[in-house]
């Protein structure tokens, strides 16, 4: 097996980076995202990192850096699989959103228990959920919490909760290299909301899933990942192409109504989210984005600008996306990485 030494490679400070960029045309400043993007994964200790950019519905670049498998030295890639982990969370809103609030199915003032008794809150309503919020309007990240949200959804729907995400947005968007689930094994009850064909299909992706790893002082060995059964907070496998389909069917109104795609991005009062997602304001640009975490794994950033159609995807295969950062809290500036995106293309 090897054992992945990371090479440090000196990064400059983001003044001078923007400095450059204001100092160049003013091109869509993706060569130079590019180079510092590289520069930052290795810093990080990240053996592998896939990477998109979409703009005006368009995905505009991807690439991936270092390796999704370092023993078998394969380069990570665009279509590289990762597991989502919370950015789940912005897949299942919008089919909440979409199947059961415009559907008129649900309200979202409605107390979550009317659609899941086993919810133990008992006036905790449905956006307060969404929002990560208690029902006096605390916020308080918690995806074990946010996962009673998958009975609420087969509920309203009267549908079943991985065929809705495989049908509603894997399927409808062509998300070919996207699996609903890793939990497919013998017995589980995923497994039999699905044929054989797709059985066999979605296996064949989940065997080229980026291996995860851990890094200590500097070195990456491979990590073992307990892969967590789908649910509305987590589960969901994909690629950065195939996300980029799904932001790009986020912004042309394909999922969800304009109204309802403004209600979700918008902060729910003091919480430093909407409908799914963070929403915060960085140089007064409105940032909506997501986050996803498996110390010792894996970990995913998704950020928008909604005003100018922009978006970043990553995922790695470590947990040097978010693992130094207290992205929980609600402000994604504390990211190197977001700064990075940010400092570049809101200039």
């Amino acid at each position: 097996m090897r054992t992945l030494k990371i090479l440090i490679v000196p990064l400059l400070p983001l003044a001078v980076m923007a400095t450059q960029v204001r100092a160049q045309s003013q091109s869509f400043p993706v060569a130079l995202f590019e180079r510092y993007l590289e520069s930052l994964r290795q810093q990080a200790g990240i053996p592998g990192l896939s990477a998109a950019i979409t703009r005006n519905g368009q995905l505009v670049w991807d690439n991936g850096f270092g390796y999704q498998d370092v023993d078998a030295l394969e380069r990570a890639t665009g279509d590289t699989p990762y597991p989502l982990l919370d950015l789940t969370q912005t897949l299942s809103s919008t089919v909440l959103l979409q199947q059961c609030m415009e559907q008129r199915y649900l309200d979202l003032s409605d107390r979550v228990r009317r659609w899941n008794s086993e919810f133990n809150e008992d006036n905790t309503t449905v956006a307060q959920l969404l929002s990560h919020a208690g029902a006096s309007g605390n916020f308080q990240y918690n995806s074990g919490r946010y996962a009673a949200l998958t009975e609420v959804i087969a509920q309203c729907s009267s549908g079943r909760y991985a065929r809705l995400i495989t049908e509603e947005i894997l399927n409808r968007l062509g998300m070919a290299n996207s699996v609903p689930s890793h939990d497919l094994a013998d017995g589980t009850p995923t497994r039999h909301q699905f044929t054989n064909n797709e059985r066999d299909r979605y296996n064949a992706i989940l065997r080229r899933v980026a291996v995860p790893y851990k890094v200590t002082a500097g070195r990456a060995t491979r990590s073992d990942y307990a892969r967590p059964a789908l649910s509305a907070a987590t589960g969901i496998v994909s690629t950065v192409r195939d996300l980029a389909r799904f932001d790009a069917a986020l912004d042309d109104d394909i999922l969800l109504e304009a109204d309802t795609r403004r209600r979700a991005w918008e902060a729910a009062g003091a919480a430093p989210t909407g409908l799914g997602w963070f929403v915060q304001q960085y140089n007064g640009e409105r940032i909506v984005w997501h986050f996803g975490l498996a110390r010792d794994a894996y970990s995913a950033l998704y950020i928008k600008v909604p005003s100018r159609k922009l978006t970043l995807i990553l995922l790695a295969n470590s947990d040097g996306l978010a693992a130094p950062y207290t992205l929980a809290n609600g402000d994604v500036s504390v990211s190197l990485f977001a700064q990075l995106f940010l400092k570049l293309f809101l200039t």
